[in-house]
């Protein structure tokens, strides 16, 4: 893998609902997904030096998003770390943190 692929466990789900109750239970249901997707997500464009709205899911269909601007990078990655330390796996937290650390340099 290239420094700047993003794996493939990586890809923006698809989230499909049709009231807020669903959007909430399928945000739920997709943790892992969209953690895993903000954390490689923001990593890729900090090595390609991309500073836009990255791609966490799409909501309905391939048109709609849901985004994360840059000013919230460092926001999302400690939600992100958090997910990661509840589900136990330490070896994303410390990727995590080492990109939180890189974001705030």
């Amino acid at each position: 893998m290239f420094v700047n692929e993003l794996p493939k466990n990586a890809q923006p789900p698809l989230l499909e609902f049709e009231t807020d109750t669903e959007f909430h239970q399928a945000l739920s249901d997709n943790a892992h997904a969209i953690h895993m997707r903000t954390l490689y997500a923001i990593k890729y464009a900090h090595e390609t030096n991309f500073n836009d709205e990255i791609t966490i899911a799409f909501l309905n269909d391939e048109d709609t998003i849901l985004g994360c601007p840059p000013d919230v990078w460092i926001d999302n990655l400690q939600m992100s770390l958090e997910y990661f330390i509840e589900i136990e796996d330490y070896e994303k937290c410390q990727e995590v943190k080492e990109l939180i650390d890189k974001l705030q340099a």
